[in-house]
């Protein structure tokens, strides 16, 4: 039996976020027995040269290839560039994920006409219509989109609001995480020691691509009103940016609240699941979060977390019981509750444990199970026609 083909387009295969991440771990929970998948990135190779051989390998690793366009085209030439490579390759489902590719490879999998087309939502994308002022082009390009998935209920909820289409035909697949990977690990003290860690401090992190939405600048000025109460604490961001002036206005941000030693900017760690194991706590003050990877990977890892209210948090973690919950945006709340935390280790600890249990509902083959379904259906549907 013929394998059907489909590719993921995704705006960069390299992996700064989340989302080539979730499109990973999706692709390997598939039969590959029933499928030909592929990947085609709209970013061309660039930024950290490591980066993007460890994410491209991740990839190749599973038998995908990936492809690029040419570098240095513009929107219109990426979209011919696709139609070309999609009519070449005999693409059966064309699967699009967030903003960029969720515009540009519906508007080339449209010209081709008979590709079938699934449109994967991953945030709100609320920043991005009001930045290009481009709503209209995802209200107008629903009505050809075969199928349209949402990370979270919040994504799907938001998405189904603003491009009006009606919330049942939206397919929630939430995201997962690895239990094997992400675990309590108990090599604290040589955890700490590779880091270069004072062995006797508390260590409070942020993981993630740094970026406005992360809230690292929250996390730092936070940071200064921690130390004031548990002086012996550190600080860690964990994660790259493309973005070197605002790397370059955290450090000094870091500078003005009195904690440029004590925030440590980690970089790309690619083994990032060992470092949760070097936490006290784990801060998430995103000021929009369509999922949260980041949340389900702290509580596999046990970890005790202190977040903000926003989008799907409150749906992914428990309020209360695996986060304490605050508002977006201030700093002083965030830092009341890590404060609190601090100060009562044994909350802190019941609250990892509950987050361990609480993670075990986000499976990676549970969502691969739902996404081969799908599939099966939408071929379903066009072997009907």
């Amino acid at each position: 039996m013929r394998k059907i083909k489909i590719v993921h387009v995704v705006n960069d295969a390299m992996g700064l976020g989340g989302v080539p991440k979730v499109v990973y771990h999706l692709l390997k929970a598939l039969p590959a027995e029933h499928y030909a998948l592929s990947i085609y990135s709209l970013k061309s190779r660039g930024g950290s040269p490591d980066i993007s051989v460890r994410g491209v390998n991740r990839f190749k690793e599973l038998g995908l290839e990936v492809h690029f366009p040419d570098q240095g085209k513009n929107k219109s030439d990426k979209i011919a560039d696709l139609c070309k490579w999609l009519l070449r390759n005999q693409i059966d489902i064309l699967h699009t994920h967030s903003y960029g590719p969720n515009l540009i490879g519906r508007l080339a999998g449209i010209l081709c006409r008979k590709i079938k087309i699934v449109s994967h939502y991953h945030n709100d994308g609320e920043n991005k219509w009001e930045k290009n002022d481009d709503l209209i082009c995802d209200q107008l390009l629903a009505p050809f989109t075969d199928r349209l998935i949402a990370c979270s209920e919040s994504v799907g909820k938001h998405v189904s609001e603003r491009i009006g289409v009606s919330r049942e035909k939206i397919e929630v697949i939430l995201n997962g995480v690895d239990l094997d990977q992400f675990k309590p690990c108990d090599h604290l003290r040589s955890l700490k020691e590779e880091m270069g860690l004072p062995l006797d401090s508390q260590v409070i992190g942020i993981v993630g691509r740094i970026s406005e939405e992360k809230g690292q600048d929250d996390f730092i000025k936070a940071a200064g009103l921690i130390k004031k109460t548990f002086p012996n604490t550190i600080f860690l961001i964990i994660g790259q940016t493309g973005n070197d002036t605002l790397k370059t206005r955290l450090r000094a941000l870091a500078v003005a609240h009195g904690v440029d030693r004590e925030v440590i900017f980690t970089g790309y760690i690619p083994d990032v699941h060992r470092v949760y194991s070097a936490l006290d706590i784990l801060v998430v003050p995103s000021r929009w979060e369509g999922f949260g990877l980041i949340l389900v990977e702290g509580m596999s890892s046990g970890k005790p977390i202190v977040a903000t209210n926003v989008g799907a948090i409150p749906e992914v973690v428990l309020p209360n019981e695996t986060a304490l919950l605050v508002p977006p945006s201030m700093p002083s709340a965030i830092a009341s509750g890590v404060i609190h935390l601090l100060e009562n280790p044994e909350e802190a600890r019941r609250m990892g444990e509950k987050g361990r249990e609480r993670a075990k509902m986000f499976s990676w083959d549970r969502s691969g199970i739902q996404l081969d379904d799908l599939y099966k259906k939408l071929m379903q549907e066009s072997v009907c026609l």
